[in-house]
């Protein structure tokens, strides 16, 4: 994941390995390895419209606070599927996801419509994902020219 945190803008620090711990055992799944990497790099990671949701930080639990579990336990959409962790969201309610099987996330990037609660499936893994929001920027900020 080194070779894209130069296309995350954000210049958070990112969480050690007992954080990231800390937060599966919380919700009982085992993180992506794309996913850990990202987040040893940077926490809290603002990927064009989308922000992901930070892991808990030890070092700075109030800028945390509003981490992934609490936004998977506490403020989670009831009609959300159970089979579903919301990893980020672009602040109108649609959120990014990692579908989990047997407490395993997959790899695979999908994106849940709040309004219907539509799932479509949005990138193969992360590292995709962060890859094409930024061609995304790119093309516009062409076509601004």
């Amino acid at each position: 994941m080194k070779d894209v945190r130069d296309l995350i803008h954000t210049r958070k620090l990112g969480v050690d390995d007992s954080d990231i711990k800390a937060a599966e055992d919380k919700l009982d799944v085992v993180f992506p390895e794309q996913y850990k990497e990202l987040f040893k790099l940077v926490n809290n990671a603002d990927i064009g419209e989308w922000i992901l949701y930070p892991i808990k930080d030890h070092r700075n639990l109030k800028k945390t606070w509003d981490d992934i579990v609490r936004q998977n336990t506490e403020v989670r959409e009831e009609y959300m599927s159970k089979d579903l962790i919301a990893i980020g969201d672009d602040g109108s309610g649609d959120k990014l996801c990692f579908k989990v099987n047997d407490g395993i996330m997959g790899n695979e990037i999908y994106l849940w419509y709040h309004e219907d609660g539509e799932l479509e499936y949005y990138a193969p893994n992360l590292k995709e994902f962060i890859i094409s929001i930024s061609e995304e920027e790119n093309e516009d900020d062409f076509e601004d020219e």
